[in-house]
């Protein structure tokens, strides 16, 4: 074309700066012909099925948008604050347990199992050791080791169930990482008092959390 009058109608969807010198120089994208049309098209069909979904009109689409934004934030906040308490009161119930009469081993071990489809069921258990060690009383002088696991509701082969260790002394939560790793096939590590992994499965209560069970035992009388 000997001039962009001839396009007749054109589209500059975006820019691109290529220097940063005083005289910037900007490539320019655009659109024209079949292609502009095409591109008219499909953003028009966006337009509407997106309204559809949002049961408004095309004008509102982005005034609906920011306010399912800014629901979603208060429902993820909700969601966390609701959390933080679940992981609280189960903090409280070990530790309930961890203040009452000790018979084995002088040391208190727990495995604690649960379902969670979230994708951050690890964050969770953390906040459930995190729960429980800050409301740890200052004196306190009962050892601990515990197993906390989440599974998905529905499991295949391919599931996940997060696996994290908890424990008052280094070496037993090593020991017990180590023998989870060998015994039940658990992919994971860690350092200090907490050891985190993954098991790929399908996890059920009459075995794997039995070999939880075992490998705690072990450990325990292996101190």
């Amino acid at each position: 074309m000997p001039s962009i009058h001839n396009l007749q109608l054109f589209l500059l969807p975006h820019t691109e700066a290529i220097s940063r010198s005083a005289s910037t120089t900007v490539r320019l994208y655009f659109l024209a012909g079949p292609r502009l049309i095409h591109h008219l098209t499909s953003t028009h069909n966006y337009l509407s099925a997106t309204a559809a979904l949002l049961s408004c009109g095309a004008p509102l689409v982005t005034e609906r948008v920011s306010q399912l934004v800014e629901e979603r934030k208060k429902a993820e906040k909700r969601v966390s604050d609701v959390e933080l308490e679940l992981a609280d009161h189960i903090a409280k119930g070990l530790l309930a347990s961890l203040a009452a009469p000790n018979t084995e081993g002088d040391i208190f071990h727990q495995n604690f199992h649960r379902l969670d489809d979230s994708s951050n069921s690890l964050g969770f258990l953390g906040s459930v050791a995190s729960a429980f060690v800050s409301q740890l009383p200052p004196d306190n002088k009962t050892p601990y080791l515990i197993v906390f696991s989440s599974s998905p509701s529905n499991q295949t082969s391919s599931s996940v169930t997060t696996v994290l260790v908890l424990g008052s002394n280094e070496a037993d939560v090593k020991i017990l990482g180590d023998s989870l790793k060998s015994n039940l096939g658990v992919k994971g590590g860690g350092k200090g008092p907490r050891w985190s992994g993954k098991y790929v499965g399908i996890w059920k209560e009459s075995k794997e959390s039995s070999a939880v069970d075992a490998a705690l035992k072990q450990s325990i009388t292996s101190r």
